[in-house]
């Protein structure tokens, strides 16, 4: 019977075993340039930068569809490239627009508002990795 119990696990791990974790991995993830692994997400101007990455402010002014908002964002920055979204967060409705709006890509908030987002640096919008979040709008006043 002593011959099928497990051996203790050791309390520190062998000098000689290579180095590997989370750590590493969360530090990739941080970085980004063409061909890293999220997109690089700008934003407008500041005041629109603040409503979308302070909680609070996010609850304070707009929170009827902070969830949402907070998702959205959530997307952007996990996302490799803008043609990613509608696959990485399919309830987001992530579309590119077309008309007077054309090389914008929204993604809904709600029945009535969408966050719009303009992809900055390559020639083919679903390959950029690099977004500006230009505003949030109601969706029938235009």
């Amino acid at each position: 019977m002593d011959e099928h119990r497990l051996s203790p696990l050791p309390r520190e791990p062998p000098a000689q075993a290579p180095r590997r974790g989370i750590f590493f991995l969360v530090f990739a993830l941080d970085c980004n340039e063409i061909g890293d692994t999220s997109l690089e997400v700008r934003f407008e101007d500041k005041k629109l930068e603040k409503l979308c990455m302070d909680e609070r402010e996010m609850r304070k002014k707009r929170a009827d569809i902070a969830d949402r908002l907070r998702l959205r964002i959530n997307a952007l920055k996990t996302a490799q490239t803008v043609g990613e979204l509608s696959t990485h967060d399919p309830l987001g409705g992530w579309h590119s627009l077309s008309a007077n709006l054309d090389g914008l890509w929204s993604g809904k908030l709600s029945a009535n508002y969408r966050l719009l987002v303009r992809p900055d640096d390559s020639a083919e919008p679903r390959d950029a990795v690099t977004v500006t979040v230009i505003e949030i709008s109601n969706h029938y006043d235009r």
